[in-house]
Formats: structure tokens, sequence, C-alpha cells
């Protein structure tokens, strides 16, 4: 799972802890290969899964039309069909994305609920034509949009929608999953290692290449260790077995990602497009682990100087930053002793507040 189903995870759960069920219209997995069944049922959640055609995310998600040609059509007509057989039931119409956005709007609007449109990347909207329009018209039919970040909020703002119903929020985590493991090194068999973890989407935009290019020259004691799937995984275990220290680790639960990040030394976040927040920086800082981050999108938003470091993402600067906290360790002592403390404090539930509120109003 990445960090937007995560975060629907959280959601679902606060949602349901708050006095509403939650009921979820997805996609069964077009981005890994997972078995999942059609509809589930349980005392805290009902989610219909539509079977959708082959593993063509990855392909189309560089060209926004096409992407959206292949998501929408069913998300479209399972809705109103959810609506009509639940329509006593169903106050409002949370959506995710600009996809699952047009769907909600177009059929909210005619079955006279509620829609609140929340997105969770920054998209560098045109400054006119169809795919502005397009978007302006989806947000200014939403009753209330949530943004990520202050450069989001900007973004939808240039598209002259109500100010009013644009409202900024701040993802939350478990903090008690999300926290220090003790001996975590030893059960992963890192002891004695300086370990960089990264966690993600294996895709060109996450700043993979640069990462890896950046480890098969920095200091061979220091050991970059890959979490996740995607595209450019056979690339990642080429590097692999040409560079002792870089290890691919495959697709981990997010169960048991507290192991990983409280064994790392470093969460390296290299994002070379604009990121929308960020969810594995908050992770990993409740973990006690600093972060490397990019200084793109929303990312300076989710971190500060505190509890890692900024930087402008090439293989170059990164491997000056790796090596340069793996030789300062009082630094990075200074820093891991904040990260537990600044997660508390500001990615707490509570953040969620806002959210539920707004089913209400």
């Amino acid at each position: 799972m990445g960090g937007l189903e995560t975060h629907l995870e959280d959601l679902t759960k606060v949602i349901y802890k708050n006095g509403w069920f939650p009921v979820v219209l997805t996609y069964k997995p077009v981005t890994t290969k997972i078995s999942a069944k059609f509809y589930e049922k349980k005392q805290d959640i009902e989610i219909f899964r539509i079977p959708w055609i082959g593993n063509y995310f990855y392909k189309l998600v560089k060209n926004p039309i096409l992407e959206f040609i292949y998501l929408t059509p069913a998300l479209f007509v399972m809705l109103p069909i959810l609506l009509m057989f639940r329509y006593k039931e169903i106050s409002v119409i949370h959506s995710h994305g600009l996809i699952a956005g047009f769907s909600s709007v177009f059929w909210g609007k005619l079955f006279g609920k509620k829609v609140i449109t929340t997105t969770h990347s920054i998209y560098n909207f045109p400054a006119s034509g169809i795919y502005h329009n397009f978007v302006a018209w989806i947000y200014n039919n939403s009753d209330t949009i949530f943004v990520l970040s202050d450069q989001s909020k900007r973004e939808i703002l240039n598209l002259r929608v109500d100010s009013d119903k644009v409202i900024r929020f701040t993802y939350w985590i478990d903090l008690k999953h999300f926290s220090k493991i003790s001996g975590a090194k030893e059960k992963l068999r890192w002891n004695n290692k300086f370990v960089v973890l990264s966690a993600g989407r294996l895709v060109p935009e996450k700043g993979i290449l640069e990462l890896l290019d950046a480890a098969k020259g920095w200091n061979s004691k220091i050991t970059l260790a890959i979490v996740g799937t995607g595209p450019l995984e056979k690339i990642i275990r080429d590097y692999t077995s040409k560079y002792h220290n870089i290890q691919y680790l495959g697709n981990i639960d997010s169960t048991k990602m507290p192991l990983y990040y409280s064994a790392a030394d470093l969460l390296i976040v290299p994002s070379v497009h604009e990121e929308g927040f960020g969810r594995i920086i908050l992770e990993s800082l409740a973990c006690g682990t600093p972060v490397i981050g990019s200084n793109r999108g929303a990312i300076p938003e989710a971190m500060d100087k505190s509890v890692g470091k900024l930087i402008d993402i090439s293989p170059k600067n990164i491997k000056i930053a790796v090596e340069t906290m793996y030789s300062q360790r009082s630094v990075l002592s200074k820093l891991a002793s904040n990260c537990r403390k600044f997660a508390v404090s500001h990615y707490a539930e509570a953040n969620a507040k806002v959210i539920i509120d707004s089913y209400s109003k």
C-alpha cells in the first residue's frame, strides 16, 4: 500500500470511531499484482472493489487524459448504482483525486448529496484550456476541497475556486504503531551497518534513478535498502547484482514498516517531481529516524531542519548529504532525538477532526 492508501485506511477507522460508517467504492488493485475480493463487509467498513482491465496505471500515469479514460468508466457507472440502492444511508460522498472527484461531483449533485473532494498531489494545472476548465468545474462544484499543503491550496485557488471552500488538512498516523522498535537492527541483521532506507513506488518521478547513481559511488560502508514495487524493479535488481551495498527488499507490508524505519539510520525521499506531502516522512520520524528529503512540492512543509535535511535532488547532492550524515554521527544523533517529538506534535490523530467536522456542516 502506498501513502494515499494508508491514509484512507486511517481515515476510515477515524470515520467509524466518530459515529459514521464508511462505505468504500474503489478498484481492485491496478498498480500491483495483488488479489482482492469484490465485496467485503466488516463491523467498521464496507468495501466494493471494481474489477478492471490489466495493469496499465504506470504506463498511463504521465498522460492525464489517457489515465482519465482508463480509470473513469467503471467508477462513473458503479457510483450511481450504489447511490440508488443506498440513497437514504449515504449522506456524504468523499472523493480522493481528480478521477474519483469527477464521478462524485457529477452524480453527487444529481442525487443531492454533499460532495467533499480531497487532493493528495501537486498537479501543476495549465493556466487555461480544456484541462484547466475541467478541473475548475470539479472543484467549483465540490462543497469542500481538502488540500495537504500551501502549494496545493495556491494552485486550487488559481482556478478561481471560492477560497472559503478550500481547507488545508494534515495527514496523521497511528503513533502507537509507528514507534521506535528496540533491537531492530539485530532483528534485520543490520548490525554494524549504516543503512539508508528508501520506500515507495519504484517509478522515475520518485528519484530512484538518481538515488541508485549516488549509492554506487558513495562510501561503500553505507548500505542503501530499497522497499517497494514498480516498473524500475528490474533496474534495481541489476544494481544489487553489481554493488554489494545496495539491497532490494521487495514489497514490505505496511504493518512491518516500523521495524525497517527503526533499523535504518536515515530515510531518503529523493522525489524529482512535486511530491504531494510524503507520508513516509511522518512514519519515519515517528520511529525516530531522520530524513533527507527533496526540496520540492510539499516535502518542505512535512519536515524541517530539526529532523533532517532538504536538498535539491541530484546524484552528487544525495551523495554529499548521505556521506555528511554518515561522518557526523553527533549531528545525526541530535536529529534523531528530535524526530519522535516532532511527529507527536505535528501528526497526531487530532488532525482528522477538520475532516470529520466537515461531514456535518
